[in-house]
């Protein structure tokens, strides 16, 4: 079941930049900028049909991305930000969680629902008027949570191999 709640906090986290991107690159501000309707032209010449209105291919630091004011540039990427994070320490946890279930199934599914709560926290956080400083409760306890799972399936893993 913590497995599963994790995949399902990464998408809604994943779901979450739709948002911001969407209210970012399909404003009337960006679309009526010159340099923006200057890219559209070139992307219809280029491949023969309209620029993605989402910003795809963008991921926070590109072409259409630096079109952007600066409010919603911060805004778009710290969504993007807060969903990379949980990108980039799931899979590890999700390992943790599946090897330390193994030997001690209710302390892992604890220590993974924890993980998840704290990484929608975080992304809460992140995406709130504080940013990057929003992001230290979510912060702290997803890493407390993923550690301790690191730890029982090493403790676990270590014992089964040698004793």
């Amino acid at each position: 079941a913590a497995a599963g709640f994790i995949g399902l906090t990464g998408m809604f986290i994943g779901g979450s930049v739709m948002g911001v991107r969407g209210q970012c690159f399909k404003s009337d501000a960006y679309l009526k900028k010159k340099e923006v309707q200057a890219m559209a032209e070139e992307h219809k010449k280029a491949f023969g049909c309209e620029m993605n209105d989402m910003g795809y291919p963008d991921m926070g630091n590109g072409r259409y991305s630096a079109q952007l004011e600066y409010e919603p540039w911060v805004r778009f990427n710290n969504a993007q930000r807060a969903h990379y994070n949980m990108v980039e320490s799931a899979p590890g946890v999700i390992g943790s969680l599946l090897t330390s279930g193994l030997a001690a199934p209710k302390l892992a599914a604890g220590l993974g629902f924890g993980y998840a709560v704290g990484r929608l926290l975080y992304a809460r956080g992140y995406t709130s008027s504080k940013g990057a400083d929003g992001r230290v409760v979510g912060a702290i306890s997803s890493a407390l949570c993923s550690l301790s799972l690191y730890g029982v399936a090493m403790v676990y893993g270590v014992r089964a191999a040698f004793f």
